[in-house]
């Protein structure tokens, strides 16, 4: 079939062939190349009828520039045919205005996709082609998109290439980017000032202070630039150099610099673009070894008065007043700003640099304080972030003033906001016993009005209780009063009787002394809720001991009296809980800049010492998830579901503070313990004695719940290793078995899909270290066997049941979670879009994806009740050269129903690669392939125009 296939390449390619024919054999060449099933001979003599085929059409540039990048596509796909394929593409370089342009983004595209170091990668093979004069001669070109295109190809070789192997010489390479940073077209200086920052990125610490200075200076003369693009790249650009200055060995010299950047971005947080405005918060948040009064002074509008140290800032060539203007109230007017998106930022970089300086953190306090009224939720939940990492740090100093809008917040109306207060509430050292009652009556009047927070609500319970222990010292008689009845029984049930029980105890165990004053009756009463407090004191002890020492304590017989002592014991003098407070002392106002810049060293050694910490945290809660496979299999479904809760609770906790590399490591944490919760809820459902109707429809429900996490697990992290995928595709394996007992027979969609997924876990078990599982052998001999035929054996569903057993992720190497964002702006329930009855109505979605490559699939779904349409992504559109991308689509919805008011369902999928096994239909509008969801659904409200 390939030979045929070649053949008839060759035919069509013949110079004596017409376009159409040509064209259509590019589309079947396309198939060769891109099919995974081809073999490198194929591929190779397709390749080779391409080259030939470009120099029989010499004049013709619809052919070519197709052509052109089909051997691109080619070079990447298939490693060994580099070589020829730049040789092919060279002599274009100086072709015309286009084909040069196309010949330039296959060479990118070739080095954008070598490996790491170079080694035997596109870069090197471009540079045994390419040499400085060419390179320097298509850097100058009079073409804008070649220049463009030039750059894309010099940013993709930066950091790529050895130390021996580079296209350009460093200083020839930044002389070109520098040069085109002030070329006429915007996308190229956008583009330079992008190659730019690569550069000092890549350099590090290695690079000269004059070339940082250089640098700097030309991203500052953007600043005024026309188009906004240009002026985030710039933005970008002076905080990367600022960072490099703190980092320079003369960053004390550097202070008074660093005022100057600082007040810079806070003059382009005033810029007429949302994106430059957004971009210069990002960029203040990062900024280091700041004098107080400068950071002072971005907090208030009044003008101040700005004197670095001892000397004024007119040494750095800027007039003091000049400067006391720019900074004057920049943070004021970003929390004050008409987008939501950059009031987040802001508040998120009030939070860091809060760090920095007491009086700035009280001062800023007041500030966050107002944002916690803010209307957009996302605005009020970044704020309350930007407070716990305050807290975090020990800046978080609350006055009674503050406390009324806060605990406000414990009666928001999003569950999210409402648990991220109390996170916060958790860290908060309260004032005075008025305010430390206050908030306990409010905490309570929280747990009566969402009894389904229970937990959450008494775990915070137990951190003031023991923050807080002269307080509750000073009001234990007045608690006791309140919860042992003089007279009748004491309802348990009572949540507020609850609440006081868990202050009682939580106290106690951290402050022993209070345990004399304590009537025995309250540890008598907490002997019938130790299972609903257990989970809050799990940081303390674990059930059996929190029992062993209520018994002790309320001389409740207990059946085991040495492990009864030993338990109480352990109890009294064991609280572990997480260090989150900063362990820097402050004897003045602020730290000095030897201080400061000692702090920040201790804390990127904290940082990393922490990262291993978490990683063994993740690791024993994953252990947990491993130990209930026994309670799962023996059908005790809810002790292991409520130890499974508990695990996914701890990784949120975790999550809570963490970014970087640690945070796709707690995404994959989180899908792992939702899918064994999956699975032993469904384990449950197979049970004999379960309902067949009702237990087959939440079955299937489940099925499908199942095959989505696990998809999200296999394609959405890439860098996993061997061993890990091929733990995920054993529980993938589970999840077909699972469907056979609901279904009874396999059908031959079913069968093949199942082989396909077989064979690649003994792919992974040959290439890696792992071996194949019992359980997979024995279903790899069942469908072997066939199971879709009138006298093939059935399945042996619970020989293969018996069989799996869950092991411990073998976690190895770094890996990235792909994820996406979601937004309509500007529309919810109370301001919904105009729409006409029966016509396509355009919605505006924007849209942010991260660690997207461009070989991805992504899909927008919309639906509405039955009406569902897909639209493709394309992933040229969207902006951005990091793992962050972002785009702003406007896309027509077309089955509008012809109701006063409707609520559309929108998110974003990802199409799984294909395995070679497809039940697809004709004509299908959508994805072709299985899909996972990338982001939660969002809902877009829509009222016909005579309603509105």
């Amino acid at each position: 079939m390939e030979r045929l296939l070649l053949e008839r390449l060759e035919l069509h390619l013949d110079p004596l062939s017409d376009e159409r024919r040509r064209l259509r054999a590019l589309a079947s060449a396309r198939a060769l190349i891109a099919n995974p099933d081809s073999s490198d001979s194929t591929c190779s003599s397709a390749v080779d009828t391409l080259i030939r085929s470009l120099d029989a059409h010499p004049g013709d540039p619809a052919f070519l520039r197709p052509a052109l990048k089909l051997l691109g596509e080619a070079a990447v796909l298939h490693r060994p045919v580099a070589p020829s394929v730049i040789a092919a593409v060279r002599p274009f370089l100086k072709g015309g205005k286009c084909l040069a342009a196309d010949a330039v983004a296959v060479l990118a595209s070739i080095a954008e996709s070598s490996p790491e170091g170079g080694g035997e990668g596109g870069v090197s093979l471009l540079a045994s082609v390419l040499d400085e004069h060419l390179l320097l001669s298509l850097a100058s070109s009079p073409i804008s998109l070649v220049r463009s295109r030039i750059l894309d190809l010099l940013v993709s070789s930066i950091g790529r290439a050895q130390s021996s192997v580079s296209l350009l010489r460093p200083h020839l390479m930044l002389k070109i980017l520098l040069g085109l940073a002030v070329d006429l077209y915007p996308l190229v200086r956008r583009a330079a000032l992008d190659g730019i920052m690569a550069f000092c990125e890549v350099a590090g610490s290695d690079i000269d202070s004059s070339i940082i200075d250089c640098c700097y200076d030309c991203a500052v003369e953007l600043f005024r630039d026309e188009d906004e693009l240009v002026r985030s790249a710039a933005v970008r650009l002076v905080s990367k150099c600022g960072q490099m200055f703190a980092a320079s060995k003369e960053r004390t010299a550097n202070t008074e610099r660093m005022d100057v950047i600082f007040v810079q971005l806070c003059s382009m947080a005033r810029d007429m673009s949302m994106k430059v405005r957004i971009e210069a918060f990002l960029a203040l948040g990062k900024v280091q070894l700041v004098a107080e009064n400068v950071l002072l002074q971005s907090l208030s509008k009044k003008v101040l008065g700005i004197r670095s140290g001892s000397k004024t800032i007119t040494k750095c060539s800027v007039n003091e007043s000049k400067f006391s203007l720019s900074a004057a109230g920049a943070f004021v007017h970003g929390i004050e700003d008409e987008f939501y998106e950059v009031r987040t930022i802001a508040c998120k970089s009030l939070g860091m640099l809060a760090t920095f300086s007491i009086q700035f953190a009280d001062n800023a306090l007041n500030l966050l304080m107002d944002m916690l009224n803010d209307d957009a939720e996302a605005v009020r939940l970044q704020t309350l972030q930007t407070l716990f990492h305050m807290a975090t740090h020990d800046r978080l100093m609350v006055q009674e003033k503050h406390m009324d809008m806060f605990l406000g917040l414990l009666a928001d109306i999003s569950a999210l906001i409402r648990r991220a207060a109390r996170k916060v509430l958790q860290l908060m050292m309260l004032p005075d016993i008025k305010t430390f009652k206050f908030t306990i009556d409010c905490l309570i009047t929280n747990l009566e009005t969402y009894p389904e927070e229970e937990e959450d609500i008494f775990f915070v319970l137990c951190f003031i209780g023991k923050n807080h222990g002269n307080f509750f010292a000073k009001l234990a008689k007045e608690f006791t009063q309140e919860i042992v009845p003089s007279y009748g029984e004491l309802s348990l049930d009572s949540p507020r009787v609850a609440a006081i029980v868990v202050l009682f105890i939580s106290s106690c165990i951290s402050n022993e002394h209070l345990t004399c004053n304590i009537p025995v009756a309250i540890f008598s009463y907490a002997v019938s809720l130790a299972g609903r407090i257990s989970c809050p004191l799990g940081n303390a002890t674990n059930r059996h001991s929190l029992m062993a020492y209520l018994c002790h304590h309320s001389e409740i017989p207990f059946s085991d009296a040495a492990l009864k002592s030993e338990m109480a014991e352990e109890m009294c003098h064991s609280w572990p809980l997480r260090n989150v407070i900063s362990q820097v002392k402050v004897k003045e106002n602020m730290l000095s800049m030897n201080e400061m810049a000692t702090h920040l060293e201790h804390s990127q050694t904290d940082v990393e010492q922490t990262d291993e910490e978490l990683m063994q945290s993740i690791q024993s809660i994953l252990e947990k998830v491993v130990e209930t496979w026994p309670l799962i299999k023996s059908h005790c479904s809810h002790e292991a579901r409520r130890t499974l809760r508990t695990c996914k609770e701890e990784l949120e906790m975790i999550a809570w503070n963490v970014t970087g590399s640690l945070s796709a490591l707690l995404e994959f944490a989180l899908q792992y313990v939702q899918i064994i919760q999956l699975i032993a809820e469904m384990w449950e459902k197979l049970q004999p004695k379960m309902s067949h109707i009702v237990g087959m429809i939440t079955l299937e429900v489940l099925l499908e719940k199942l095959n989505m996490a696990l998809r999200r697990m296999r394609y959405g992290f890439p860098g996993l290793s061997r061993e890990v995928e091929c733990h995920i595709i054993e529980l993938t394996l589970l999840g077909f078995v699972f469907r056979l007992c609901k279904v009874g027979a396999c059908s031959n969609f079913m069968l093949k899909k199942l082989q396909a997924i077989i064979s690649r876990a003994e792919f992974l078990c040959v290439e890696g270290s792992s071996k194949l599982s019992e359980f997979a052998k024995e279903l790899l001999r069942s469908c072997a066997k066939g199971g879709t035929g009138e006298t093939s054996q059935p399945f042996p569903v619970y020989k293969l049941l018996e069989l799996f057993n869950l092991e411990q992720v073998p976690f190895a190497g770094r890996f990235r979670c792909i994820k996406a964002e979601l937004q309509v702006l500007g529309n919810d329930s109370e301001n919904p879009l105009p729409v006409v009855s029966g016509l396509p109505v355009g919605i505006t979605f924007q849209i942010t994806v991260h660690n997207i490559s461009n070989s991805d699939r992504l899909w927008l779904r919309m639906a509405v009740g039955v009406s569902v349409q897909y639209v493709f992504l394309d992933l040229c559109q969207f902006t951005g050269r990091d793992e962050v991308r972002s785009f702003a689509v406007n896309t027509p919805f077309y089955a509008t129903p012809k109701v006063p008011s409707f609520l559309l369902r929108a998110c974003i999928l990802m199409e799984c690669p294909s395995e070679n096994v497809t039940d697809q239909k004709k004509d299908q509008r959508g994805p072709k392939n299985d899909i996972f969801l990338l982001c939660e659904e969002i809902d877009v409200y829509l009222v016909k125009i005579d309603y509105r």
